[in-house]
């Protein structure tokens, strides 16, 4: 006796779409085929829908110190929002100062997510390479750990890595089996500018991108390519935006360098012009939005491979922490200043229906590619395949439900992350999920969330050596 049966469903992976029935049975996928209505305790009818492996969310930032803000959500809030959203894993980054020790900063923030409903990991975080931290890649390794970020910027709020870190960190990191993860903007090129518009006195929400022009984060991520290269360690880039930094990429594959690329759902949705308005500090995030150019040539990199990766980058702040540090003139208009904003979007809820509606129904992507880019490839890339990531015997009962006809006006009011505004207020989505199941159990129906606080279990992790040695995922 199964203990669920999702039965009529089109089943989807990397490779195929296949109608069949999914058993499971003790939180795992027991078999795959046509089943009975009197075989398991529930069946769930999905026909006319797709069923996909549940979302894996490796790039957000919950309850992230910046600047004294911590977010609009916990981790409860934000494992719900997540679920509604069709995600069923996530995983976020440790705190980290200098000083710290990258293990138990790590350790502490596994403690701080056990609130979630759904299953959980944490990266890494290098700001230092004292003989201390570099000793701790070998302890977090071993405890199923092997990711950790690293900021080429933000050298004035003390936690950029200088290159001498990131060599280290990646010498290491080749030796345990591990992934170094990069933020690539180049601090120079950024402080330098910022400087300039100081001197102008001009703080506008238009300068903060003009800051970070994508030569800024085109030449980090050259540096990052070329360190990785000399030491022959694998590199994850995250949050790319644009085709001079996926050129980079390219050229990188083609000597078989396993040099990984994300992006972001807002960078094919959100452009600079929104800057303009005077709510713009409201879109201030890191790299910052580009122009409708840059997202075309990202839809391209996802189409040719380059992009394998997916990720919101979820940092959710509401208007009052948006704003805390910001100033009103005499008009009552803000005065701007965008280094006084909380930096960060949010995004984890919509990531699978912006690449069901803008990918899939726009013709850009099939739905076989969603679900490469939203969960297998970040299965296999971060080290938790095939637990997670495919809908296959053995593997977790992770499965998201989605109706490819189901229309929806994204609003502050039809999302569940707790903030009072919508980035993508008034955008049509076509393409929803409907039912989100975590390892066996029903967490989204109907619209509501019926899952647990506290029901995520803490996911170890180990990259395939293969991912690591050279480009790709076969």
């Amino acid at each position: 006796m199964y203990d669920l049966i999702v039965k009529n469903g089109q089943v989807v992976s990397p490779s195929s779409t296949v109608q069949c029935d999914i058993a499971v049975k003790d939180g795992k996928i027991a078999a795959l085929g046509k089943f009975g209505d009197s075989e398991a305790d529930r069946v769930i009818d999905a026909a006319g829908k797709y069923v996909l492996p549940g979302g894996v969310e490796a790039h957000m930032h919950c309850q992230a110190p910046f600047q004294g803000c911590l977010g609009a959500n916990d981790f409860f809030e934000q494992s719900v929002s997540a679920a509604y959203g069709g995600v069923t894993t996530f995983m976020d980054f440790a705190n980290m100062g200098k000083g710290d020790s990258p293990f138990q900063q790590a350790l502490a923030r596994a403690e701080e997510m056990k609130d979630s409903a759904i299953d959980f990991s944490v990266h890494g975080k290098f700001v230092e390479s004292t003989e201390e931290a570099i000793a701790d890649i070998d302890k977090m390794a071993a405890y199923g750990i092997p990711t950790f970020k690293m900021f080429m910027t933000y050298k004035k709020e003390g936690v950029m890595s200088d290159e001498e870190t990131m060599l280290r960190v990646f010498y290491k990191a080749k030796e345990v089996g591990g992934l170094p993860m990069l933020h690539c903007e180049d601090n120079t090129i950024a402080e330098a500018n910022i400087e300039e518009c100081r001197k102008k006195n001009d703080m506008s929400w238009v300068n903060f991108a003009k800051c970070k022009p994508v030569l800024c984060e085109a030449a980090a991520f050259s540096k990052a390519a070329y360190l990785a290269k000399y030491t022959q360690c694998p590199i994850l880039v995250v949050h790319t935006t644009n085709e001079d930094a996926l050129n980079t990429a390219r050229r990188a594959h083609a000597e078989g360098q396993p040099v990984y690329v994300e992006t972001g759902t807002h960078y094919l949705t959100l452009f600079d012009d929104i800057y303009e308005r005077e709510d713009g500090y409201l879109a201030i995030c890191s790299p910052p939005l580009r122009t409708p150019e840059d997202a075309k040539a990202l839809w391209k990199g996802i189409e040719d491979g380059t992009i394998l990766l997916t990720g919101s980058d979820d940092c959710t702040f509401d208007v009052d922490e948006k704003s805390a540090f910001l100033e009103k003139g005499p008009d009552g208009k803000w005065v701007q200043d965008f280094t006084k904003v909380v930096n960060g979007l949010s995004g984890i809820e919509i990531r699978l229906p912006v690449l069901l509606s803008e990918g899939v129904q726009k013709g850009r992507i099939s739905i076989n590619k969603v679900c490469a880019l939203t969960s297998t490839n970040i299965a296999k890339i971060y080290g938790c395949y095939p637990q997670k990531g495919i809908i296959a015997p053995g593997s977790d009962a992770d499965l998201v439900i989605v109706d490819m006809e189901k229309e929806v006006t994204l609003s502050k009011d039809t999302l569940h992350n707790n903030i009072s505004y919508c980035l993508h207020e008034g955008f049509q989505v076509k393409g929803y999920p409907v039912m989100t199941i975590a390892r066996g159990s029903v967490i989204i129906e109907n619209g509501a969330f019926t899952g647990e606080k506290g029901a995520g279990r803490f996911l170890k992790r180990k990259i395939a050596p293969d991912y690591l040695k050279q480009y790709g995922l076969d």
